[in-house]
């Protein structure tokens, strides 16, 4: 049998919301402590983002950022 692959092609939204869902899913992650860590699912997750998703990475970062910013704010007020 013969081993075929299929790449697909993300439009920039497709990326930019995979990224942004990853970068919330470690940071999820991340919370949950030790021994119940998934560190192999952490490190994958952390791969994909900045490598297959390199181009939004830093974009889905700071929309992740802001949001917890404001949010955080809004909580204090």
């Amino acid at each position: 049998m013969m081993n075929q692959t299929t790449q697909h092609t993300f439009s920039m939204r497709d990326q930019l919301i995979i990224a942004q869902a990853l970068v919330l899913g470690i940071q999820e992650l991340e919370k949950i402590p030790a021994p119940f860590t998934e560190i192999s699912n952490i490190l994958d997750m952390k791969y994909l983002l900045n490598e297959s998703f390199a181009e939004m990475a830093h974009v889905a970062k700071m929309m992740v950022n802001e949001t917890q910013r404001i949010n955080t704010e809004r909580e204090v007020n």
